[in-house]
């Protein structure tokens, strides 16, 4: 499975843990958007990267083309949007530059990739 690592920018996380929080209690799901679709699917997972730490993941569920509009903070979003549910906390952050856009599981060193299974 090509699970991907992204990044969420310092400027976006205060609204990301909002957005979580409403999915939370209200339900939903979450989505990220991208200019080019990774080679993802549904199943795969997508890490995220906050303050040089990947704390959790996402398993996603769908891929969409057309505007989105966030529930939370009622912005649209136009590109590609990989909708993600069922987020899962690492047991322990693990340590990692953030970065832009998107970097597949798979091209990263054997040993961070064993780390992440341990932690998943």
């Amino acid at each position: 499975m090509p699970d991907i690592l992204v990044t969420t920018p310092k400027s976006e996380i205060a609204s990301s843990r909002k957005e979580a929080a409403d999915v939370e209690k209200h339900g939903g799901h979450y989505f990220r958007t991208f200019k080019r679709l990774p080679n993802v699917q549904p199943g795969d997972k997508i890490y995220f990267v906050e303050d040089g730490q990947i704390r959790g993941y996402g398993v996603v569920f769908e891929i969409k083309r057309e505007p989105m509009v966030c529930a939370t903070t009622g912005r649209t979003w136009a590109g590609h949007h990989v909708c993600y549910s069922k987020w899962v906390w690492l047991k322990e952050p693990v340590s990692y530059k953030g970065f832009q856009g998107h970097r597949y599981i798979s091209r990263l060193p054997p040993d961070m990739q064993q780390q992440l299974h341990r932690v998943a």
